[in-house]
């Protein structure tokens, strides 16, 4: 196999990155493979300084250098699209169903920029680089990002990215909608149907809408009020619950119990809200055609399915429940959790002043 002479590469523009271009030969072949490999955003680097960064990294690469001969007949390094398929096989498999889209956002945001590269050259320094090219297209909220370094970092595995300190664009704060229990008492009163029982019993357990969406009428103990969370569902399908946490026990309120007994009836089996197709019930569905349509009607602010979860949360929290109860039966895996679901209105806060004022006075 003949000796090439050195090649410097070319640079070209995509989207708001410098991407550069280079050929390598195939191991144990003669023909030549074009590569493409991210240099770095265009905001933060002139073209001369992509040239020279290019050819650092085809210095490092060693395309230019008699070693690149003996990687071409030995074994090649793992490349990131490797790395990703073996992922697939034998990791994913064993993520919740609503994992499914994770292979949609690697395809997207990932392979086009770290594919052909070795897993020893995706550093640090590289996926920070990647980070703020997908902030500074402005196609990706915050929170998107944060969630694609997540899956990055779940593909790469703990060990490549111990020790590194990514920073991510600031996520601004947005206040979540709750259920205080006045608007509870309304919505449920407005409710019909199935909707009634199934509100009281969210309200009342904090649960998931796929928690409440999964309970079978032999998931509730009537005699002791307690709601025994086994499974969840996602788009018709049963699954685990979301963590090992989600797997618990939930005291509730008799008289909701006594709701909810009722509105089953005769029924000794099966699922104890459903579509009259026999399906489980769709958040999205709910929301939309059912919640929202109430929150209307009643001239109250528009809520979702899960504002019910943040409501209940909060009663619990301002009725000072001692924190590792409120987690068990939430099934959160920390309170730190469980402090992101706590709301306090103007007029709890009120209370507390007031109740501290008398104390001091005293």
């Amino acid at each position: 196999m003949g000796r090439y002479s050195g090649q410097s590469g070319t640079l070209f523009v995509k989207g708001d990155m410098y991407v550069g271009r280079y050929r390598v030969r195939q191991p144990g072949q003669d023909n030549w493979t074009r590569k493409a490999i991210p240099i770095g955003p265009r905001r933060e680097m002139t073209k001369p300084e992509a040239r020279r960064k290019l050819r650092q990294i085809l210095d490092q690469l060693g395309v230019n250098q008699d070693t690149n001969l003996m990687r071409s007949v030995s074994p090649a390094a793992e490349t990131f699209k490797q790395r990703v398929e073996w992922w697939e096989k034998n990791k994913l498999i064993y993520f919740q169903p609503s994992s499914c889209n994770m292979p949609g956002v690697v395809k997207k945001h990932m392979i086009p920029i770290f594919g052909d590269l070795s897993l020893d050259l995706i550093d640090e320094r590289r996926v920070q680089e990647w980070v703020s090219g997908l902030h500074t297209s402005g196609k990706l909220s915050p929170k998107s990002i944060e969630n694609t370094w997540k899956i990055l970092r779940l593909v790469l595995g703990k060990k490549h990215v111990s020790g590194w300190s990514i920073v991510l664009p600031r996520k601004l704060k947005k206040e979540q909608r709750y259920i205080t229990p006045e608007e509870a008492s309304k919505i449920i009163d407005a409710a019909e149907g199935q909707y009634r029982p199934l509100f009281a019993l969210q309200f009342a357990t904090g649960a998931r809408f796929g928690e409440i969406a999964g309970l079978h009428i032999e998931d509730l103990d009537f005699d002791k009020s307690i709601v025994h969370i086994r499974r969840g569902t996602f788009r018709l399908i049963e699954t685990d619950t979301k963590t090992a946490a989600g797997r618990r026990d939930v005291d509730i309120d008799p008289e909701v119990m006594k709701v909810v007994k009722q509105f089953i009836g005769d029924r000794k089996t099966g699922r104890i809200f459903m579509t009259r197709n026999g399906t489980p019930l769709v958040h999205g569905n709910i929301n939309r055609y059912v919640l929202k349509p109430i929150c209307k009607k009643l001239e109250m602010k528009p809520a979702t399915t899960h504002a019910w979860r943040h409501g209940r949360i909060s009663i619990l929290q301002q009725n000072r429940v001692p924190g590792d109860l409120i987690k068990q039966w939430v099934g959160h895996t920390s309170l730190q959790t469980t402090s992101n679901y706590t709301h306090f209105s103007e007029d709890y806060k009120q209370k507390i002043v007031s109740e501290l004022a008398s104390k001091k006075d005293k």
